[in-house]
C-alpha cells in the first residue's frame, strides 16, 4: 500500500516520529485538525470537479447546438 509516494514501513516510522515529538494530548489535535483538513480539501475539490462538469456539459450542449445550425 503506498500513499503519496510513502510505502507502509514510512509511514509507520512518520507517525512513530510524530508521536514521540507532538506527544499523546497533541497528536490526538493534530491528528483531528489534519482529518479536518483533509475532509475540506476533499470536499473543495469534489466541488470543483462538480462545477467543472456542469461547465463541460453547457460547453458541450452548445457545441451541439451549434452543429445544429451550421446544417443545411
Amino acid at each position: 500500500m503506498e500513499l503519496f509516494g510513502i510505502g507502509t514501513t514510512e509511514l509507520l516510522v512518520i507517525a512513530l516520529l510524530a508521536a514521540i515529538v507532538l506527544g499523546p494530548q497533541r497528536l490526538a489535535v493534530t491528528a483531528r485538525e489534519a482529518g479536518k483538513l483533509i475532509r475540506n480539501v476533499k470536499n473543495y475539490f469534489r466541488a470543483l470537479s462538480d462545477d467543472l462538469g456542469r461547465e463541460l456539459d453547457i460547453l458541450a450542449d452548445l457545441k451541439d447546438v451549434e452543429r445544429e445550425l451550421r446544417k443545411p
